[in-house]
């Protein structure tokens, strides 16, 4: 036996996505995988409501720092959509700088690697020439 998710009201099924949200079990991915379950729940988690609770919770600082006008010309979804963006971009920003960061220390370690070998091998010359000359003096003895 299934029950229907039309046997309860909009307001329970609000409630439910709201305290999801709330209690940080519910992330964005959860409430977008929740929209295309049907359509009901499509309207439901498109509410600005639940994307202001989101936004507020993923990003604190940013939506302490948004402005009214900006949210009434936009949706929550959107601006949460744009603030999600902004902070993946960063993201892989500081990525990119660290494995180029390490890129350039294997650059600069293999350089120097280098140049111990171009070291060890003069010095296996001049170590080779000494007991080449040794074997010389002890030959004129």
């Amino acid at each position: 036996m299934s029950i229907s998710n039309s046997f309860l009201p909009d307001e329970l099924w609000r409630r439910i996505l709201e305290i999801g949200i709330k209690t940080s079990g519910f992330r964005y991915k959860d409430l977008c995988s929740i929209s295309i379950s049907c359509r009901r729940l499509h309207r439901l988690s498109n509410e600005n409501s639940l994307w202001s609770h989101l936004l507020s919770s993923d990003f604190p600082s940013s939506s302490s720092s948004s402005s009214s006008s900006s949210t009434t010309k936009s949706s929550t979804k959107t601006l949460y959509r744009e603030r999600f963006e902004r902070d993946r971009e960063k993201k892989l920003a500081v990525n990119r700088r660290i494995v180029l960061r390490k890129e350039s220390q294997i650059v600069e370690h293999s350089r120097k690697i280098r140049e111990i070998e171009t070291r060890l091998a003069d010095e296996n010359h001049k170590l080779k020439t000494t007991v080449s000359e040794l074997s010389h003096l002890r030959l004129l003895r």
